[in-house]
């Protein structure tokens, strides 16, 4: 699968964006990416079992308590739970979804085919003004011409 820079612009252009795998630990991953989205003006709806709120976000038990403006999904979580987040993702109507590297498995592809899907990248190098780590990571993925063009 190819990921393109249209794939990556494509996922951006909703205001809404839901996020699974934040955790209620405030130094992980998931917990940077939904401050991070907040920042750049996106409305971020965070989805966990059994957190009534997280960073100040209100929690969805499962993506099918959304509200119906979402267009777009980050999944940040064990390889385990990412298909039958993705079916739930495409029975929402969901159709932008990016499977944060290192979540996707085999049959993620085949399930999100009919999809905008982004695999094998981190939401935060391309989160723009990028910052920090991830730009540094960012700088040298272009330097050996592995950005999605």
């Amino acid at each position: 699968m190819n990921i393109t820079k249209q794939n990556i612009i494509n996922f951006f252009k909703s205001e809404h964006v839901a996020v699974v795998g934040a955790s209620a630990k405030s130094k992980k991953f998931g917990n940077d990416v939904i401050k991070e989205l907040d920042k750049k003006g996106f409305k971020v709806y965070t989805i966990h079992k059994t957190a009534n709120e997280l960073e100040g976000f209100k929690c969805y038990s499962k993506l099918s308590e959304l509200p119906e403006q979402i267009q777009s999904i980050h999944i940040s979580t064990n390889k385990a739970d990412t298909n039958g987040l993705v079916i739930e993702a495409k029975n929402k109507g969901i159709k932008n979804i990016w499977v944060q590297q290192k979540s996707e498995n085999e049959k993620t592809i085949k399930l999100a085919d009919d999809c905008n899907l982004i695999i094998k990248e981190c939401l935060l190098m391309f989160l723009e003004q990028v910052k920090g780590g991830h730009k540094f990571h960012r700088a040298i993925k272009g330097l050996f011409g592995k950005l999605p063009k």
